[in-house]
């Protein structure tokens, strides 16, 4: 049946032989008595009907033929060769390929030998816009025979997956870039089930805490938190999980060498697609610098306070023309001094003074009584019982006597020191902030940005001139810039931190990119805000990883519902019609093979060969010397394969009960091509049976198998079916539309 269609087109080509195709047309020119294959007029039927499959083929095929190994190839094969000027047609391999000889000769041995072998994500340097590179191919290489039933020659068929090598490259690192990230940035990675109960393990938490498994697990995690804020904590953990809503809290957590630093534990449910919470994930982030700080603005302006209202404070009087000061107690004792009702010489103060506050307090009093103005100064006791004490100057000259200033002065000692130890701690703080690849900024109460912030700018491109005011806005992607901007508008009039994402411009690879902005209040002691600290982080590799599992959770739902659909309606055409439970359980295992194809490897697609193959070796694995099975590498969907396999599997077993798998004398051929042209390709399937004497119960019996494959296949997969009894067997035909 499928000869002799072959058979009438190689009549209507007559002399022009081949046809179709530039390689066609050179193979036809070709002065082929030069070697050993002789006159083209006289090679043998069975190397022209390869050739003629080699030419149609849509993949970069090619042939040896002889001991010779006469290389031919088709037009996808020549593209490969182009660039490099190989004039490789009618030559010997292994004079084209000689630098790979040891391998390619190994190659040919095999298949003169009988062996098909399929090689994948196999290198070779190819020459493309004159650059020498690395490219991968799939290779395939089978057996073909002569007249005789002889092999003759080696067929190969490459498929180029450099693209796809590159891909996987590329996730596989960026994968990697995510992991770093998270593991450098977080404390601990955890889970939980759906209930908040902590039932899988985390070395990255135990590893921090000291704890041991059977201590972390369940609420045993509550002990590692500081006994002050492990009631707020769980209080704070079971009202997310019943509300199943997000846990941004912070808390003491012990640390490896036994301290309590501050974390920030963030939790969000994992739900699935109808909204059922299937577990909790979680990360702790170190935010003890941060703390550290703001307890320290704290301290810093409580002391102030302290230091202004009660701390010491003293008065004096200075005579610039004499050069003499007259102070109080409390003023001399800032300065060591025993009280005095007689003045000192300025030279008393100055020497305890460094030389660069000596010129510092000068400056300022004299511009201060220049225009008439109050002065206000700090400086440092260098020397003396109080050194190391900082002292305020605020004072006044008289508007009569300009001569003498009066003023007051106090201790800011802690006051400085506070400052000192903030400022060391912002820059801690913003030393780990841009470590982390991050970077910080600063905005006014009322919300609008002064200070410049060269991390922003460097990320987004932005000048200064557009980064102040609320041009930081521009920079947002403009589908997300009004719901930020509403955002921090609302929390600058609440007064209440800010966690939000957004796409951001990122002008090193002219390409948005998702952030998360966290911005806190820094208020003053009475409560108001002073400004506004924030830090933004790039988290477009974890966006993109979530866009990725959605995905990925959507086509699994996917083939689940097209499974159980294809398993009812098998049920009902088995037991259903009162076929037997085995018989069900049968093509079950049929189906299930199928799936374990589609499983491995993550893939939405199965070859047609190794579902033909994977058929066969349940079936008939007893007579391998019996069965040819060849074809072009096609592959199937996740929406084909069910069906497909089920059509295998009724051929297979009827094969097996009544024909060519019966007995010794049976013979099977399994071959497919493609055919039809780009936007309409079809995969044709022909299943042939010699040797069979062809009952005629056989003949008469049409059960479901014959249903599945006539009618099923035609309404499910748009496909068309040919099935025919003949003499000596059975002949079916299955032809699919492909991608």
């Amino acid at each position: 049946m499928l000869l002799r269609p072959i058979r009438g087109a190689m009549a209507q080509v007559g002399t022009l032989w081949p046809c179709g195709g530039e390689m066609a047309e050179r193979i036809r020119s070709f002065d082929w008595a030069s070697t050993s294959l002789g006159p083209i007029l006289r090679w043998p039927q069975s190397l022209k009907t390869i050739v003629d499959l080699m030419l149609a083929s849509p993949s970069m095929t090619s042939l040896v033929w002889g001991p010779d190994a006469i290389l031919l190839y088709n037009d996808r094969f020549t593209e490969l060769l182009r660039e490099h000027r190989v004039l490789a047609l009618g030559r010997s391999a292994y004079e084209t390929f000689a630098q790979a000889r040891d391998v390619f000769e190994a190659d040919i041995v095999a298949g003169m030998a009988g062996r098909s072998v399929r090689l994948l994500g196999q290198p070779y340097p190819v020459l493309r816009q004159g650059q020498l590179g690395e490219a991968w191919f799939d290779v395939d290489y089978a057996p073909v025979r002569d007249e005789t039933g002889a092999v003759a020659g080696v067929l190969w068929s490459l498929k180029e997956t450099t693209a796809q090598r590159w891909a996987e490259q590329a996730l596989r690192t960026s994968e990697a870039r995510h992991r770093l990230l998270i593991r450098g940035w977080a404390q601990a990675e955890w889970e939980t089930d759906a209930e908040g109960v902590v039932v899988a393990d985390s070395p990255s938490w135990r590893a921090y805490t000291g704890q041991t498994l059977t201590e972390w697990l369940g609420y045993g995690w509550l002990d590692a938190i500081h006994p002050d804020d492990r009631v707020h904590a769980e209080r704070q953990w079971r009202e997310a999980v019943a509300a199943r809503d997000l846990m941004d809290a912070e808390f003491r957590l012990r640390a490896p060498d036994g301290t309590w630093r501050w974390t920030n534990v963030r939790a969000a449910p994992v739900v699935n697609a109808s909204g059922r919470v299937e577990k909790w994930a979680g990360v702790n982030i170190d935010i003890d610098a941060r703390k550290q700080a703001e307890i320290a603005l704290r301290e810093s302006e409580e002391l102030r306070r302290v230091a202004i209202t009660g701390g010491r404070m003293g008065t004096w009087r200075s005579d610039l023309n004499n050069k003499l000061t007259w102070g109080d107690a409390a003023f001399m004792e800032l300065w060591g001094f025993p009280p005095s009702e007689s003045p000192r010489s300025f030279t008393d103060f100055t020497d305890r003074m460094s030389p660069q506050g000596q010129t510092e307090m000068a400056d300022i009093v004299m511009r201060a009584i220049a225009v008439g103005e109050e002065f206000d100064g700090q400086l440092a006791v260098v020397s003396g019982p109080t050194s190391g004490r900082w002292v305020r100057w605020r004072g006044r000259a008289e508007s009569e006597r300009p001569w003498i200033i009066n003023g007051v002065s106090f201790d800011v000692t802690a006051e400085r020191l506070g400052e000192e130890r903030l400022r060391e701690s912002e820059e801690r703080f913003r030393g780990l902030v841009e470590g982390f690849g991050q970077f910080s900024w600063e905005a006014e109460p009322d919300g609008s940005i002064v200070a410049d912030s060269p991390g922003w700018r460097a990320f987004t491109g932005q000048c200064l001139d557009e980064w102040r005011g609320t041009g930081w806005l521009d920079a947002i992607h403009v589908d997300d810039r009004a719901a930020t901007e509403s955002k921090w508008r609302a929390a600058v009039a609440a007064g209440r931190p800010v966690d939000a994402e957004y796409r951001l411009w990122h002008a090193a690879t002219a390409s948005w990119r998702w952030s998360n902005v966290r911005v806190v209040p820094i208020t003053r002691h009475d409560g108001t805000v002073r400004k506004w600290a924030g830090v933004n982080i790039d988290v477009n590799e974890r966006r993109m990883l979530q866009a990725r599992l959605e995905v990925l959770v959507n086509e699994l739902q996917h083939r689940s519902r097209n499974l159980l659909g294809v398993v009812t309606s098998m049920a009902n055409r088995t037991v259903g019609r009162g076929s037997s439970a085995e018989s069900f359980l049968v093509r079950l295992k049929a189906l299930s093979r199928a799936q374990s194809l589609l499983s491995q490897g993550g893939s939405d697609s199965v070859a047609v060969e190794a579902l033909v193959r994977a058929e066969l070796a349940a079936h008939a694995d007893n007579a391998p010397d019996s069965i040819v099975i060849d074809g072009p590498a096609v592959l199937l969907t996740s929406q084909q394969v069910q069906n497909f396999a089920l059509a295998l599997h009724e051929l297979t077993t009827n094969a097996v009960k009544y024909g060519a798998l019966k007995d010794e004398t049976g013979r099977l051929s399994v071959t497919w091509e493609l055919i039809g042209a780009d936007g309409g390709r079809h995969l044709a399937l022909n299943w042939i049976e010699t040797g069979v004497a062809v009952s005629p119960e056989t003949v008469t019996r049409r059960g479901y198998g014959r249903e599945l494959i006539e009618q099923a296949l035609a309404y499910a997969l748009g496909g068309r079916t040919d099935y025919a009894f003949e003499p000596d067997g059975v002949r079916c035909r299955i032809e699919l539309p492909v991608v």
